[in-house]
Parts: structure tokens; C-alpha cells; sequence
């Protein structure tokens, strides 16, 4: 069992609901962990300074809650890691909401400042000195023939809602990222496991039960099963990671528009739920 760090700083009921505070206003910076291995989260940020045990692993305890929990013990149990922790989640949280279309504000920062000198914790300066761009990263929308020619194919229900409107929108990373997100939770479901990204796809698709194969010609079903599985693994690495991390360029939209054929072809092979 291991030692009992020492506290160095006291929580009182009011500083508990200032600090409870402060993680309802982080809680919107960024998610608190992710599938993709290579985001920036609350978890990859605590890990860094070998902490991310703060964060509750038990189920049924919300997202904000064990952010709240990580957050008291942070500022309980070590002097410095406050400020260390700050400097790494704003520069983080920049380019996340900016991918999010929702720009991290001066309003923002000015109430994280203030929260944090209640605390004993002065950044004042510091985070004065954040240079922000909370305008809105211009949009193009697609071209209306090959907006046309999406809506005509023969779409997955699951494709045909949310990834379509983002790419009317103009939001063209965001609507691949958001099918091959659909894909691996569609996938993740079937198989009846916790697994995701690349492994994920490797399991569900060891053997075919869960691919309609009944289409090929039985000489040729084991080779679609081996190439179908390796094309899902592929696409959770070279499209779904790439696109979760938030700071790819933005891609053309007959580039997407390629894409996102692509992840509904896998999802057209798939078997209905039982």
C-alpha cells in the first residue's frame, strides 16, 4: 500500500465550492478522456504528471463529478502542480474549442484567472497575456452537385443524420470525424466489448459473423472477411484518430466526400443487430 501524501493546503467548505467551481468551468475546455490514444484530455494531462489515478475509474460517477474530485486533490495535495496543470489545459483548450467551431473567450480565462487568485493561485498576469482568436475559423459549404450526389447515394441511416448535415454545413473534418466515431460505436456495440480504434476492428472482424457474407461467393468470403478487417483497422487509424486529435488541416470537401463513402461502404457490409 502506498504512502499517504501529506496535505499542503486545507480545503474549507468555501474553498470546496470555489474549487468545484473551477472544475465546472474546466469541465467545458476539454473532454476528460478520449478513445483516440494520441488526444489531449483531462486524463493524458493528469498522466503527464503522474496523477491520473485522481480521476475515479469507477462507473456511474459522472464526468463532471470525478473532475470536481481530481481537481481537490490536485489543489490539496500539491503546491505547484496547480500552475503546471493551467499552462498545459489553456493552450490545449485553445485549439480544442477552436476546432469545435467554439473559440475559448477572454470572458472565459478572466473567470478562470479570478477563480484561481481565490484560491491563492496567481495567473493573473499570466493568462492576461493569452493571445485568443475568438473568431469563428471560416467555413466554405460544399459545392451543391457534390452536396447533391451525398444525399443521393445510398446512405446508412447513421451516416445520412448528423455526418451529412455537418458536411452541408462546411464542417468537413468534423463530419468524418463524426461517421467514423458512429462507426466504431456501431462496431463496439455488435461485438459486445470495451475495446476501440484499430484493436477494436481486429476483434469484431477475427472471423465473419458479424459481416453479411452471404453476398460473396463462398470461394471468396474468407478473403473479404481478411480484407474487410483490415480495412476497418485502417480506417480507425488513418481517419478516425487523425481527425479526433482537432488539429488537422482542413480537408477539401471532395475529399471528405470520398471519405465518408468509404465508412458507409464498411457500414453497408455489417449484420443487422440480433
Amino acid at each position: 500500500m502506498g504512502k499517504r501524501r501529506k496535505a499542503v493546503r486545507r480545503v474549507t467548505a468555501d474553498k470546496r465550492e470555489r474549487l468545484h467551481r473551477l472544475a465546472r468551468l474546466l469541465y467545458s475546455f476539454l473532454p476528460l478522456s478520449s478513445y483516440s490514444e494520441d488526444a489531449v484530455t483531462f486524463k493524458t494531462i493528469l498522466a503527464e504528471s503522474h496523477v491520473s489515478s485522481y480521476l475515479p475509474e469507477r462507473r456511474g460517477i459522472p464526468k463532471q463529478k470525478a473532475l470536481e474530485d481530481a481537481v481537490e486533490r490536485v489543489y490539496r495535495y500539491h503546491e505547484r502542480l496547480p500552475w503546471i496543470l493551467i499552462r498545459k489545459i489553456v493552450p490545449a483548450a485553445i485549439n480544442h474549442r477552436r476546432y469545435k467551431r467554439n473559440p475559448l473567450t477572454r470572458a472565459e480565462l478572466d473567470e478562470l484567472s479570478e477563480i484561481l487568485y481565490s484560491l491563492g493561485i496567481d495567473m493573473r498576469q499570466e493568462l492576461a497575456s493569452v493571445v485568443l482568436d475568438e473568431a469563428l475559423p471560416r467555413t466554405t459549404v460544399p459545392p451543391k452537385e457534390l452536396e447533391a450526389r451525398l444525399r443521393q447515394h445510398d446512405l446508412h441511416p447513421k451516416i445520412s443524420e448528423k455526418p451529412v448535415q455537418l458536411f452541408s454545413d462546411g464542417h468537413y473534418n468534423e463530419a468524418v470525424r463524426k461517421a467514423s466515431e458512429i462507426l466504431e460505436d456501431h462496431v463496439r456495440d455488435l461485438a459486445g466489448t470495451q475495446r476501440f480504434g484499430k484493436d477494436l476492428m481486429g476483434n469484431a472482424f477475427g472471423s465473419g459473423n458479424r459481416l453479411r457474407t452471404d453476398l460473396v461467393e463462398p470461394e471468396n468470403q474468407q478473403n473479404f472477411v481478411d480484407g474487410y478487417k483490415h480495412l476497418a483497422m485502417g480506417a480507425m487509424v488513418a481517419i478516425r484518430n487523425i481527425f479526433s486529435h482537432g488539429n488537422e488541416e482542413q480537408r477539401t470537401p471532395e475529399e471528405c466526400f470520398e471519405m465518408l463513402l468509404f465508412l458507409n461502404w464498411l457500414f453497408r457490409w455489417l449484420k443487422d443487430p440480433q
